[in-house]
């Protein structure tokens, strides 16, 4: 592929968001992917402090991290970015920042627009060697959320038209890539767009929408309270124990921004997928889940109403001070943890399988087994003392 034979020259990354669920394993993985030489340097831009140590990161010289970039502030910005020494050596941008604090979705949408212009402004002016940027966006693509208005048919692929007004102006993904479309227009540099659906990974510092931080909390300490070999069941009806979805890990998703971004010919001004594997159920994937804590994963009892995952733990939150200092775990993980994101995430009742098939077609055919993301997270989290 593009960059094998790079090495020697040593592309330069600038990594937004560094020590997010995506932003996280970017850094380490450009050590590596596609060669252990392809990335000369690595910067890693953060708002809040990450250190090394703290991130647990490899200890490699090419890492840098440069922390209090606040991404709103356009003139902020481009001071933070201007003052890192080489910067205009950058040749790939991997843009994996996103603000979730708005109040409505034209407060959000505005938000990250405005994050988006001010990262890719501050690039053009600094990184006149820029190649290529990659920007990540999600679901809310396909109009997952407003399934019961708008055209739904999954399988989802990228094929598939916007969603029609007036739902499309909630949709800020639209605008971002529209910004990027624009920008790029008659440009030496490309970008392209990238979609992942639930992202599993592990993160040093506290994601509240993180799935695979909540998981593993939750059912560390389900078998601290009920015992290993306990039955636990699943937080969610039938319909979400059988809806067909397509978790993302976050190493196979920082591995294709790298992969996308060194085959512009390829990939150019387009939209890609990227799952682990063929479409799954929580059915199958429930069990495996839980075995890997010594518990039994259940299914739900179709007559009730669902287990809640968010009040089971917010019901023993007077056990977690003493869990964590019985295990001498690092405080402040599941205080930081959103159980509502949790339950929310499990419990979708409705397919949203992705179609890989785009990214087959460019020879991306990296796979793995749905519950075997959630176990490498969950290996991660007990190395941070997260969990036991």
């Amino acid at each position: 592929m593009a960059g094998d034979g790079e090495g020697a020259a040593g592309f330069q990354a600038l990594v937004f968001g560094a020590s997010g669920v995506t932003g996280y394993p970017l850094l380490k993985q450009l050590l590596t992917y596609p060669t252990p030489t392809t990335f000369s340097r690595v910067i890693g831009v953060t708002n809040r402090p990450l250190k090394k140590e703290v991130a647990l990161l490899p200890d490699d010289a090419r890492i840098e991290l440069y922390s209090d970039l606040d991404l709103t502030d356009r003139n902020k910005t481009l001071f933070s970015i201007q003052h890192i020494q080489g910067i205009e050596y950058t040749t790939h941008v991997y843009f994996a920042a996103y603000s979730g604090h708005g109040s409505d979705y034209q407060e959000l949408k505005r938000i990250n627009t405005e994050i988006l212009t001010n990262a890719l402004g501050t690039c053009e002016l600094c990184c006149p060697n820029m190649l290529f940027f990659t920007l990540q966006t999600g679901g809310k693509a396909y109009g997952v959320e407003f399934r019961d208005k708008v055209p739904y048919n999954p399988p989802l692929s990228e094929s598939h038209p916007r969603i029609p007004e007036p739902h499309a102006s909630n949709i800020f993904y639209y605008d971002q890539t529209d910004i990027m479309a624009r920008a790029s227009e008659g440009k030496l540099w490309h970008f392209c767009e990238i979609r992942p659906d639930a992202i599993v990974g592990f993160v040093p510092q506290n994601n509240a929408m993180n799935i695979g931080q909540a998981l593993g909390l939750f059912l560390s300490l389900w078998r601290e309270v009920e015992g290993e070999g306990s039955e636990v069941r699943f937080p969610g009806n039938d319909e979400a124990w059988k809806a067909l979805h397509t978790d993302t890990s976050q190493d196979i998703l920082a591995r294709f921004h790298i992969y996308a971004s060194l085959l512009p010919e390829k990939t150019s001004g387009r939209a890609f997928n990227v799952v682990d594997g063929p479409a799954e159920t929580w059915e199958r994937v429930w069990p495996e889940v839980c075995a890997y804590f010594g518990l039994r994963g259940i299914a739900p009892e179709s007559a009730r109403e669902p287990f809640s995952a968010q009040k089971w733990m917010e019901g023993h939150r007077e056990q977690w001070a003493e869990w964590v200092a019985r295990h001498r775990l690092k405080e402040g993980a599941l205080e930081g943890t959103s159980w509502k994101f949790m339950q929310d995430v499990i419990g979708i009742p409705f397919r949203r399988d992705y179609d890989p098939s785009a990214a087959r077609s460019i020879g991306f055919t990296e796979e793995r087994a749905h519950a075997e993301g959630y176990k490498l997270c969950f290996d991660e989290m007990r190395r941070a003392r997260i969990i036991p």
